[in-house]
C-alpha cells in the first residue's frame, strides 16, 4: 500500500513538472528580451531540477539556475540582483498562488524582472488574485490553447498587468504572442507597453503642490489658468503637465497644498512635498523638484520639467551718459594735448599779428584786429574747419596758420570717425561675474523662497557664501519678496537674486526702456533641471515620463 501511494505520488509530480515546463519555450523566451542572468522556479525533485538545469544551459549564451520556488532565498537574491533578471515560473504548482503572494514585499513585479508562468490551461487567472501587478510590471503566461496544443507544443502568450494594484486597479489580461516549435518565442507587434496600457481605467491618485505665495481663487484653476502666471510660475507649469497625464491616462488626482519642497526636520525626515512622498500620502508630486542627494533616499525622481534660471539682476553703472557720447570718443590724455596745443597756437598768433601789425588791439590802416578773444575764435573756428578771415605778414604767422588749420583738420577727421564708432558700439561693463558686483560696493538681495535659499545656504564655494552673509548682514534689504528686491533695483546700485522668468513680467510692466537697456544679469549657479518626482520605486513613474 505504502509502495503504491509513492508510485502515485511520483507520478503525478512528474505529470506536473514534465508536463508542460518546457525548457525551450524558457530559453527561448530568455533570447527573446536578452536575458543573460536567470532563474527558473519550480516544485520538482532535485534530481529533475538538475535535468532541467543542463537542458536550458545547454546554451552557453544565458546562465540560468534553476531553485525549488520553497527556497526562501530566492525573493531576497532577486531583489539585491541589479541587473535584468529573467524568471520562469511552472505555474502548476500548488505553491505557485503562495510564493506570487510573497513577491509583493520585494517588489519585484517592475521594469527589470521578466516573467513568464509556464500554465496548462488559460484558466489562470486564479494565480493573481491579490497579487501586487502593477502598470510597469513584466509579466508573460504561456499555456495551450487545446489539448493538442500541448502535444504540438504550441503555446498562447498573454500579457498580465493591474493598472494600479493598490488603487483599485483592475486585473488585465491580453494575447500579444505564440510559441511553436518552428517559429518560437514570437511578439505579433511590438509597441511601447506604456502605449498599450495606456488606460488606467479611473483609477484615483493622491498628490500635493507646492505654492509659497497666497492666491486667492479656486485650486483647480489656479494651476491651469494664464492669470498672474510669474507668481508660482514652476509649480503651476508642472501642475498643468500632470493634469494633462489624468486626461491621458485616464485617471483622477486629489491635490493638497503646502508651501515646502521638502527640507530636514529635527527628527531626520522631510516636510512638504518630500515629507508627502515618504509617508505615501502622495503618490507623486504637482510641483518638480530640485535634484538632491539627501532626496533620493526618500523619493524617486522623474523626468527633467523645468530648467530653473536664476541669476543676480542689476542697472550697469557703465552705461554710456549722455555727456560720454561726446568725450568718451577720446581719451583724458588726447583731450589735454588738444587743449594745451590750443593755447599754444592761440599764443603764437597773438605773437605774429602783434609783430606784423602792432601790438595794438586793432591797426587803423590795415583794419586788423590782434585781440586775444579774436585769437581764440579763430583757433576754435580752425578746429570747426572754418577759414581765415585775414593773415599775417610775415613768413612765422603763415606758418602758424598753416599748422593751426592742419591740426583742426586732423582732429575733426579723426574725431568725427571715432565718434560714428563709438555711437555703434554697444559699451561694454567692467562687471562681468560675481566678484565685480562685490567689488563695486553693490548692495545685495536675494528672493526669499525656500528653493534658492537652500542653495545657496549649503554651497561651498567662498564668493557664495561671501554672498550669503552679506544677505544675512543686511537685515532690511536681505531676503526680500520678488516686488519689494526689484523695485530697490530699479532705483540702483542693488543686485537682486531672483528666478529670470519671474523677473521679466515685473521688468516688463514697471521699467521704462532706458532702464531695461542698463540691466545686466549674472548666473550665481548654472542652470539647472528640476524634476516629476514619485514614491520611491513608484510603478507609476515610467509611464508618465514617457507620456
Amino acid at each position: 500500500m505504502k509502495l503504491h501511494i509513492l508510485v502515485a505520488i511520483f507520478c503525478n509530480s512528474s505529470i506536473i513538472v514534465g508536463g508542460f515546463m518546457d525548457a525551450d519555450l524558457a530559453l527561448k523566451f530568455f533570447k527573446s528580451r536578452s536575458l543573460q542572468s536567470n532563474v527558473v522556479l519550480v516544485c520538482a525533485l532535485k534530481n529533475e531540477q538538475m535535468e532541467f538545469a543542463r537542458k536550458i544551459n545547454a546554451e552557453k549564451d544565458t546562465v540560468t539556475s534553476v531553485k525549488h520556488m520553497e527556497n526562501l532565498n530566492v525573493l531576497s537574491n532577486l531583489i539585491m540582483n541589479y541587473r535584468r533578471v529573467g524568471i520562469v515560473v511552472d505555474g502548476d504548482c500548488l505553491g505557485t498562488p503562495d510564493f506570487l503572494l510573497r513577491c509583493r514585499k520585494y517588489k519585484v513585479f517592475d521594469t527589470k524582472h521578466f516573467w513568464l508562468i509556464q500554465y496548462n490551461s488559460s484558466s489562470y487567472q486564479n494565480l493573481f488574485t491579490n497579487v501586487n501587478l502593477n502598470v510597469d510590471s513584466e509579466v508573460k503566461v504561456a499555456y495551450p490553447v487545446t489539448k493538442s496544443d500541448m502535444l504540438r507544443k504550441k503555446y498562447a502568450i498573454d500579457e498580465v498587468y493591474n493598472s494600479a494594484f493598490e488603487k483599485g486597479g483592475v486585473l488585465k489580461m491580453s494575447r500579444v504572442g505564440q510559441y511553436t516549435i518552428q517559429s518560437g518565442y514570437e511578439i505579433f507587434e511590438i509597441q511601447n507597453k506604456y502605449f498599450l496600457r495606456r488606460n488606467l481605467t479611473g483609477v484615483h491618485f493622491s498628490s500635493v503642490v507646492v505654492l509659497p505665495e497666497p492666491f486667492d481663487e479656486p485650486l483647480k484653476s489656479y494651476m491651469v489658468n494664464d492669470k498672474n502666471i510669474e507668481v508660482n510660475t514652476l509649480n503651476r507649469f508642472h501642475a498643468r503637465l500632470m493634469q494633462y497625464c489624468t486626461e491621458y491616462y485616464n485617471f483622477s488626482v486629489s491635490v493638497g497644498v503646502t508651501k515646502s519642497w521638502g527640507f530636514f526636520k529635527p527628527d531626520g525626515t522631510m516636510d512638504g512635498l518630500v515629507g508627502a512622498l515618504e509617508k505615501k500620502t502622495a503618490d507623486f508630486g504637482m510641483s518638480p523638484l530640485i535634484a538632491k542627494v539627501e532626496r533620493a533616499k526618500f523619493i524617486s525622481y522623474g523626468k527633467g520639467t523645468w530648467p530653473l534660471r536664476m541669476a543676480f539682476m542689476f542697472r550697469n553703472p557703465n552705461t554710456k551718459k549722455s555727456y560720454e557720447i561726446f568725450v568718451k570718443p577720446l581719451s583724458t590724455q588726447i583731450w589735454i594735448a588738444i587743449i594745451l596745443s590750443s593755447w599754444l597756437l592761440t599764443l603764437a598768433q597773438k605773437l605774429s599779428y602783434a609783430f606784423s601789425y602792432g601790438f595794438h588791439q586793432q591797426d587803423a590802416t590795415e583794419n586788423v584786429d590782434c585781440s586775444w578773444g579774436v585769437c581764440v575764435i579763430r583757433t576754435l573756428g580752425a578746429f570747426c574747419q572754418q577759414a581765415m578771415s585775414d593773415m599775417p605778414r610775415e613768413l612765422s604767422g603763415k606758418i602758424t596758420i598753416f599748422v593751426t588749420l592742419t591740426l583742426g583738420l586732423l582732429v575733426y577727421q579723426f574725431y568725427s570717425a571715432i565718434l560714428v564708432s563709438f555711437l555703434l558700439n554697444v559699451p561694454v561693463s567692467i562687471i562681468t561675474n560675481i566678484q565685480g558686483i562685490l567689488d563695486h560696493g553693490f548692495s545685495i538681495g536675494y528672493e526669499n523662497v525656500l528653493y534658492s535659499r537652500s542653495l545657496l545656504e549649503v554651497s561651498t564655494d567662498p564668493i557664495t557664501k561671501e554672498i550669503y552673509r552679506r544677505v544675512l548682514a543686511n537685515n532690511k534689504s536681505g531676503f526680500l519678496s520678488r516686488d519689494v528686491g526689484m523695485n530697490l533695483m530699479k532705483e540702483g546700485h542693488y543686485a537682486f537674486h531672483i528666478e529670470l522668468v519671474t523677473a521679466y513680467p515685473f521688468i516688463r510692466k514697471h521699467f521704462d526702456e532706458a532702464m531695461i537697456c542698463e540691466l545686466k544679469e549674472i548666473f550665481l549657479f548654472p542652470a539647472v533641471f528640476m524634476y516629476a518626482n514619485y514614491q520611491k520605486w513608484s510603478p507609476i513613474k515610467d509611464i508618465m515620463d514617457v507620456w
